[in-house]
Formats: C-alpha cells, sequence, structure tokens
C-alpha cells in the first residue's frame, strides 16, 4: 500500500481508489478530466472532500478559474473508503475539551459550526442530482466501561445551549433498544447526525464542481514546487502550471515531498474497516442497530460500527503501523475478533470485505485551516472523523484564501502544530498499541 512516510510514488492502483465495499456497490459519474492547463489563478491539490468543496466555492461563488488536480482519481483516497458517519464533531476533543481550554462560548460556537458542517452536507447532496444514501441519524457515543459511561452522563448538560441535542442513554435503555451489544454502561446519544454513502458523497460533490466549471485534472502527483515572482510553478505528472494560489488538501495522504513542512504538521495513520456478511431479520432484531444508529466507543483505539441499508454491519478500529503490513491476514483476523467480541451472539460474522487507509492525526488532536506561507492554505488534522467538517472545511479554506472572514474559531486560527521528533511517529505509534493490547 500506498505509505505517505515511506513511499516515493503513489502506485497505479491509487487512481481508482481503494477496493472497497463502498467501491464494489457504488456507481460513479464520469470524471472527464482533461490534460494539466500551463496556468490557473488557483490550484487546488487533492480531489477529495474538502478539495472539491473548496475548488467549487472559487469556481461558482468567486468566478475564479481553479485547477483541482489529484496524484490519483477523484476521491481515492479517505473520501470514497471512510465509514460514511457525518457527526457533529471531529478529532479526539468533545465539548469539554474546547470548553476547558477556550472558555464555554467558544465552545459553544465550535459545536455550532460541526452542527453547520452536517447541514453543509445535506444542501450540497440536495442541490445535486447525485444519490447518496443520505439518512438521518443519531451519533450514539457509548460508554466502554462504567467510568467512561460517567463521564459522558456529566458532559450532557454542557450541550443544552448549542445546536446538537444530546440525550442520555441510560444502561437499561442501552440494552433495551442495542440488546446485542456487550457493553451496556450508557451514553449519549447526538444529534444532527447523519449516515451517508460516503463514495457517492464523493460523486455529488464532483457533480457539483463540474457544474461550476472546475477543470479537473487526475492521475497527476506534485513532484515540484517552486514559487515564482509572486506565483507558484507546480511541475505535475510532468507538465508545469503557474498559479496565484495553491491549496493544499490531500490530508492524510500528503506525501513528503514536495511538502516537507506540512508532511511533519500531520501524522498519516491507517484505520482499517470491515463490512459483514448480510444479517438476517432475526439477527437484525436481536443486534437492535438500525441503519440510523451511528455508534462509537470510548476507547483511547476505539471501534465504530453502523447497520448497513442491505443488513450488513460495517465495523472499523486502528489499522497497521506500516502501510507495508496494511492488507495482512492478521490484521483482518483482529477486527473479525474485535466484531466478534462486540456482538458475541451473533456468529460467523466473517469480512466479506476488507481495507484499510490513512487519516490524518493532528498532535493537539485539533484540525486546522490556515496559510503555511504567502498564497498557500491548507486543511488537515481531521483524525479520522472528518466526513461532515472536511466538507465544510473546503468552504472555509477558499473563503480564506479570497480574504473573506470565517468563524472566529481556534481552528480557524493557528496552523497546525509541528511534531517533535517526527521522525520518531512511527515509534510512538507502535508503543501505543503495544500498551494498549497489555492493558487489555
Amino acid at each position: 500500500m500506498y505509505d505517505p512516510l515511506k513511499s516515493r510514488d503513489i502506485p497505479a492502483f491509487h487512481e481508482f481508489g481503494i477496493a472497497s465495499y463502498w467501491a464494489a456497490v457504488t456507481p460513479f459519474p464520469d470524471t472527464n478530466a482533461v490534460a494539466l492547463p500551463s496556468d490557473a489563478d488557483v490550484v487546488v491539490i487533492g480531489a477529495g472532500y474538502t478539495g472539491l468543496n473548496a475548488a467549487i466555492e472559487i469556481a461558482q461563488q468567486q468566478q475564479r478559474s481553479v485547477v483541482l488536480l489529484d496524484a490519483g482519481g477523484v476521491g481515492a483516497g479517505a473520501s470514497s473508503r471512510n465509514a460514511g458517519f457525518l457527526l457533529p464533531g471531529t478529532g479526539r476533543l468533545g465539548y469539554s475539551d474546547y470548553a476547558s481550554k477556550y472558555g464555554d462560548e467558544v465552545a459553544r460556537a465550535v459545536q455550532n459550526e460541526f452542527a453547520a458542517s452536517i447541514e453543509h452536507v445535506k444542501a450540497s447532496v440536495a442541490d445535486s442530482d447525485w444519490p447518496c444514501e443520505l439518512i438521518d441519524a443519531r451519533y450514539l457515543r457509548l460508554g466502554h466501561n462504567a467510568k467512561a459511561a460517567a463521564m459522558l452522563q456529566r458532559q450532557q448538560p454542557a450541550y443544552a445551549n448549542t445546536l446538537l441535542n444530546a440525550e442520555w442513554l441510560s444502561p437499561e435503555q442501552q440494552h433495551e433498544q442495542l440488546p446485542g451489544l456487550k457493553w451496556k454502561h450508557g451514553g449519549l446519544a447526538l444529534t444532527p447526525a447523519a449516515a451517508v454513502n460516503p463514495r457517492a458523497l464523493t460523486g455529488a460533490y464532483l457533480r457539483l464542481a463540474q457544474r461550476a466549471g472546475v477543470t479537473i485534472v487526475t492521475g497527476h502527483p506534485v513532484t515540484k514546487w517552486i514559487p515564482s515572482m509572486g506565483k507558484h510553478r507546480l511541475i505535475a505528472g510532468g507538465h508545469e502550471i503557474k498559479c496565484d494560489q495553491v491549496l493544499v488538501c490531500s490530508n492524510g495522504y500528503l506525501p513528503q515531498q514536495p511538502f516537507p513542512d506540512l508532511s511533519r504538521r500531520q501524522f498519516p495513520v491507517l484505520s482499517s474497516i470491515l463490512v459483514s456478511r448480510p444479517l438476517n431479520a432475526a439477527e437484525q432484531q436481536y443486534c437492535g442497530l438500525k441503519v440510523n444508529d451511528l455508534v462509537m466507543d470510548t476507547r483511547t483505539l476505539k471501534y465504530y460500527y453502523r447497520l448497513l441499508p442491505d443488513g450488513r454491519i460495517l465495523f472499523g478500529g486502528r489499522g497497521a503501523v506500516e502501510g507495508r503490513h496494511a492488507d495482512d491476514a492478521g490484521q483482518k483476523l483482529r477486527m473479525e475478533k474485535a466484531l466478534a467480541a462486540t456482538f458475541p451472539e451473533l456468529t460467523d460474522l466473517h469480512a466479506d470485505y476488507f481495507w484499510s487507509g490513512w487519516i490524518s492525526v493532528a498532535l493537539d488532536s485539533m484540525p486546522r485551516v490556515f496559510s503555511p506561507a504567502i498564497g498557500v492554505y491548507t486543511s488537515a488534522g481531521y483524525c479520522g472523523a472528518g466526513v461532515a467538517f472536511a466538507s465544510l472545511a473546503g468552504k472555509r479554506l477558499a473563503q480564506y484564501c479570497n480574504g473573506e472572514g470565517v468563524p472566529d474559531l481556534p481552528f480557524y486560527q493557528s496552523g497546525l502544530p509541528r511534531y517533535p521528533f517526527a521522525s520518531a511517529r512511527r515509534l510512538a505509534l507502535r508503543a501505543m498499541y503495544s500498551f494498549d493490547k497489555f492493558k487489555k
């Protein structure tokens, strides 16, 4: 597998995305990609949720020429192979984390921005003509033990003055609604949230970008970046393009070259997902999951799961440490065991589909939209929960580079902090995984 910290080239398969359940069941519009032009007002690198939304905003609202450039294909990274959770949050930080650092007023504004990100996605889907299997849902944060559940219960009142609704789910209520789950300590049911087919959502954004007149160029990795006379010269796929501004929207798939500084500001970490065989009606009833339940536990290394419209369970968690081990049989087996432990009465929940891919982890678990250099803008660090926020962040990124005001929130006010001893990131991750295994 392509590894942002190891690979020098993006392999050819990346043009078509990762082989996943979504790729197998989802039609996709024709990209209508063209040759790289010689100049543009803005070049957006990365044709995922953030890049597509940024390009749409620049072309449609700002009326500037924009080239959307990707090393592979449109949505070939995380945007087409995630779990399809549209959540009112991102990263590992919750309301209490923002409140303790920035105060209640800022924390409320942050939560409202996260709620706005879901509405942004819904509006975009409504504006496109591409079906996305978008379903209103509740986001269930379930405590994996009694201590974690009690912490969630203490957080509930904090959401009262936000656009989010937080309902406490007692252990008894959790057992009644989700009888198949092994853990029954209670948790929070947060709305608004939504479930979506992530690859279809990429298709909806692609249709909007085409309608807006965005020039789309695929199969062109950027290999050289030269600032020149107030402009930027990019060498991609052996061709050159000049532009006034560059937006870097590659997130966890960002290679080290020619982006060494940005690479040290985020950590590409593997996340793995399996999709089970279809459950029959009795199994679904026992399990209790509904298609509008998006579940995530409170472990340090979280598991997350949902029931898909065709009756399968999607189950996700952490992946291997390095890309070369992403598809090892042991990784699939580990996830199958975790799924079996979560629903112990359901037998033979083997994985009909299994895949892994990169997410971008920020040092302080908070994403950023910022400008690291003159005429350069970027957004990254979604920590694996960025389907909704990554989409809105693309719009905010475009507004930012156009000199427009963006909400006065922490993730729009500073850059991603650099990782100290960046070359040791993988060693630290390996130690973290070993410690978590030891705890069990």
